[in-house]
């Protein structure tokens, strides 16, 4: 039986609660190529040409969880004083967005090519996850085309999680419109448990034993091995 991640929007009831994020796969993914450049297998010095698309991990990394999105149109416009925001401001949409002052946070670096300009995504929804579990909240994977970029953060939901902020920075050279709809953060649960590292040498003679049998074949390896389906519903 799956497990459960109870969502529940105190904001508006006609905005979606999170969805999965496979519902929102970029386009640039999609017109992504297998195998460069021209989308046929081949090889270079006795490499396959694999491309982007080819890569399991890195598909993983953008489905895995649920998207929470923009629930409206944001302006975002250069003034003399700095970034300046707005949308239409109405009593049945809630205020998508907030300035804070930067001694919130005064010692955090800021992302290279964003403007210094702290901002908090007002988070609507309250999540609630099985006991024993958190989750991940921050930037949607891999998705360096946004506009923005969302900060991370890991929250033991079981309790119930509240409303709250999510913080994230503009990039410096972008004016125009947020458009609704827009990925605003990722969120992707996991079961909390202890770790401990240890050093292990016989994974060198694993590494040897995969090298080789990846080798056999010309791509998928991984993939048909030991990769496993999530499901995000």
């Amino acid at each position: 039986m799956p497990k459960i991640i109870k969502f529940y929007n105190s904001g508006n009831e006609f905005i979606d609660i999170p969805q999965s994020s496979k519902k929102f796969i970029p386009e640039w993914y999609k017109e992504a190529k297998r195998f460069f450049p021209d989308n046929r297998l081949n090889f270079t010095q006795g490499h396959p040409n694999l491309a982007l698309k080819m890569c399991t991990p890195f598909l993983d990394g953008i489905t895995s969880g649920y998207i929470a999105t923009t629930y409206c149109d944001i302006l975002v416009t250069k003034t003399d004083l700095g970034l300046k925001l707005d949308w239409r401001s109405t009593n049945t949409i809630p205020n998508p967005v907030s300035e804070r002052p930067k001694l919130v946070a005064e010692t955090l670096p800021i992302p290279e090519g964003h403007s210094d300009q702290h901002f908090a995504w007002h988070n609507i929804f309250q999540i609630k996850l099985p006991k024993g579990y958190s989750c991940f909240i921050g930037h949607p994977l891999n998705r360096f085309d946004l506009p923005f970029t969302t900060l991370s953060a890991i929250v033991d939901a079981d309790y119930g999680m509240q409303q709250g902020n999510v913080p994230f920075f503009i990039k410096s050279n972008f004016e125009g419109v947020i458009p609704c709809g827009t990925p605003m953060f990722q969120i992707i649960p996991f079961k909390r448990e202890n770790w401990k590292s240890e050093k292990d040498i016989s994974l060198k003679d694993l590494d040897k034993k995969h090298e080789f049998l990846n080798l056999r074949t010309m791509h998928g390896y991984y993939k048909n091995k030991f990769w496993n389906r999530k499901s995000y519903d």
